[in-house]
């Protein structure tokens, strides 16, 4: 009978003897790209705790409208503006829940029997309906209520003489409760009172101050995302947000941040300021937004705003195109006129701008970030967010494809020889993708020789640029030479 052995051994007994190994190559990493991450203030929703979301819809089902606010938008401009995913993050600290009391039917006292405290803490104002249905009598409901929209929906038996208290809690603990938790206060053999949208008395916001802000970029540290926007146009908060995206990408996360300021209204920036703050920055991890736009249903996109919509472009577009010269869907004006000299000075700065197509179309003027100054290591490229995408990307495809391998594979020639052979079929993979020109190749570095676990190399690659400066030279005579 035939059984394995491994490298090396000897067997005792005659026989036939088996082993097995891979003999190509691990696959290559693909694309994770359209990711989003943001975080914001609302009036539901859980906090701390960040929410993968697959669809703009699931934003209002999760956080609500975000209050007073509003900046649950964030997410859904996200969305629009072509992030296939969205890591969403409540920000705040503290707050308290909203409760209600739920009474029994006793007459002429009605006793507390069941306290309902919503899940989350937060201002929002959800009702509570509990009554017979209209299909069996005998079958009780308890409804939560935004408005007039049921969010959630409780059925439970209750023929006469049912110990109606009971068979609420069993109810609720068969099926967990997205919005709320049960407490029994006491015990009652009368049946519960029915209530029409009684109003549920709301909790208290959670604080939000800017620890609440380095809080909610920790918890997004376990989670992978292109791009991250935030809900403020607080420049201590940008800032801190800048020193955290630093952080990470030292730690290994590829990731890019979407910031801006108000071009109107009582908050207004100064033209000049703002060149001041993107320049500032000056970092290719950075897009600063320096205007806005209007959309068709005059909501005005600025600031922080259309940041949020500009971190889904961003985020959504592929590295093998760019946001230059990108139509902004529904937008149909500015926020200010700018001339061709503004233009030109928002480029020198590293402030993206949005401008207007001969076609009246309002669309981003040139995709560019906030470096502005290069330092020895850097090149042009840099200040392009195509650019850094793609060279994001070929980190981000090298990395994934070849860790499994650590501790895999010998530090021998061999081993070596698979590391090369994978970083090449990356290379060529994104060679393929129209990412980086042809010629892209991985290699030994051949002034750190290989000793003990560690092996250098070297990746050789021309990322590919989008086309978005023609000349062209006219050349007129009074009449042709005969």
């Amino acid at each position: 009978m035939a059984s394995f052995f491994i490298i090396g051994e000897k067997k005792i007994r005659p026989g036939v003897y088996l082993r097995y190994e891979n003999w190509g190559l691990p696959p290559i990493a693909g694309v994770d790209d359209g990711v989003c991450a943001c975080v914001f203030e609302s009036d539901w929703g859980p906090i701390g705790a960040p929410s993968v979301v697959e669809n703009f819809a699931d934003i209002a089902r999760i956080y609500g409208d975000g209050g007073p606010e509003g900046t649950t938008i964030l997410p859904v401009e996200q969305f629009r503006g072509g992030a296939r995913r969205v890591v969403a993050l409540r920000l705040g600290s503290g707050g308290t829940r909203g409760t209600y009391r739920i009474k029994d039917s006793a007459n002429p006292d009605p006793a507390e029997v069941i306290q309902l405290a919503l899940l989350h803490p937060g201002s929002k104002k959800f009702s509570i309906t509990i009554r017979p249905t209209l299909v069996d009598p005998d079958v009780t409901e308890l409804l939560i209520l935004d408005d007039t929209e049921v969010m959630e929906r409780f059925t439970f038996d209750t023929p006469a003489g049912t110990d109606q208290v009971a068979a609420l809690m069993d109810a609720v603990a068969a099926q967990e409760s997205k919005f709320f938790t049960l407490t029994k206060l006491a015990d009652s053999s009368e049946p519960l009172t029915v209530i029409d949208q009684a109003p549920i008395t709301p909790g208290v916001d959670p604080v939000i101050n800017v620890a609440a802000y380095s809080a909610a970029f920790e918890a997004l540290e376990g989670f992978r995302w292109n791009v991250l926007a935030i809900d403020t146009n607080d420049v201590p908060v940008q800032m801190m947000m800048q020193m955290y995206l630093n952080r990470v990408y030292q730690g290994g996360k590829f990731v890019q941040g979407v910031i801006g300021e108000p071009s109107v209204g009582p908050d207004r920036v100064t033209f000049d300021r703002r060149l001041l703050h993107a320049s500032a920055y000056n970092d290719y991890q950075v897009v600063y937004v320096g205007n806005g736009f209007v959309d068709l249903a005059g909501t005005v996109y600025d600031g922080w705003l259309a940041a949020a919509r500009t971190s889904g472009l961003v985020a959504g577009t592929p590295s093998n195109e760019s946001v230059t010269h990108l139509a902004i869907t529904g937008a149909i004006a500015l926020t200010e006129p700018l001339s061709n000299y503004d233009y030109e000075r928002s480029i020198k700065a590293g402030m993206l701008t949005f401008s207007k197509s001969a076609a009246n179309t309002v669309w981003v003027e040139s995709g560019i970030n906030s470096l502005v100054l290069l330092n020895s290591r850097q090149d042009e490229g840099w200040k392009k967010i195509k650019r850094v995408k793609v060279r994001f990307e070929l980190f981000q495809r090298l990395s994934d494809t070849i860790e499994p391998l650590v501790g895999r594979v010998n530090n021998d020639p061999d081993g070596r020889m698979t590391i090369i052979q994978l970083g090449n079929a990356v290379c060529d993979t994104m060679v393929a993708e129209k990412k980086l020109l042809a010629g892209a190749y991985c290699d030994l570095d051949p002034d750190n020789a290989p000793q003990g676990d560690s092996a250098w190399f070297l990746v050789y690659a021309d990322d590919i640029d989008a086309l978005e400066k023609m000349y062209f030279a006219f050349k007129f005579r009074f009449a042709p030479e005969v």
